[in-house]
């Protein structure tokens, strides 16, 4: 066997080797992001299932619309907005807090997709419904903490996150994958006059 073949013979080897380890690295990184999106989904999920956000969410729903159509509570809130530190009813405390509660815990979500730390269309896909629900109960919170501050850029990350959720959300209305059949569901008879 001459030199020139066994020199070729080395050199395609070492090129097979590399190409074999760049494709085991590429395979390598793909599981490991893949394992740090598992990571970080199960920690928003953590952060969405614990009390204190549930019980933010249920008081948004039922206390916030309430709220932003009385003049004290948005007296309450434009005074926060300017640090003035007002004393009001420990109601409007509460609402405001948890509305702040909601509000950042959306802000820091939209930062993480937005700097494509999450996953956009997987966080879309999941989340999409609930930071538009979010977004649609905090506009009137927001739109005081903006107007008094002059500010546009207080809870922009959840403003980001709204937008993509409402436009993902118009172009597929349903995500269900095609396809697939359904599943019949079963309406509870008690139910039944309820929701017709």
């Amino acid at each position: 066997m001459s030199l020139e073949i066994i020199n070729t013979f080395g050199t395609v080897t070492t090129v097979v080797i590399v190409a074999a380890t760049a494709i085991a690295a590429l395979v390598q990184l793909r599981h490991l992001r893949a394992g740090n999106q598992i990571t970080a989904l199960l920690a928003i999920q953590n952060e969405l299932d614990s009390p204190d956000f549930r019980e933010a969410e249920l008081m948004l729903r039922h206390d916030l619309p309430h709220a932003l159509e009385d003049p004290a509570f948005c007296a309450y809130c434009v005074a926060e907005a300017k640090r003035e530190r007002p004393t009001s009813d420990q109601d409007h405390v509460r609402i405001r807090q948890a509305s702040v509660l909601i509000a950042n815990t959306y802000e820091n979500l939209g930062a993480l997709v937005k700097n494509g730390i999450f996953d956009r269309a997987l966080f879309l896909d999941i989340y999409g419904w609930v930071v538009l629900n979010n977004w649609d109960l905090l506009d009137g919170f927001i739109a005081i903490t903006r107007a008094t501050t002059g500010n546009e850029t207080i809870f922009e990350n959840f403003e980001y996150i709204a937008a993509i959720s409402r436009r993902y959300l118009d172009e597929r209305p349903v995500t269900y994958p095609p396809g697939i059949p359904r599943l019949e569901l079963h309406l509870p008879r008690a139910a039944a006059k309820l929701v017709t």
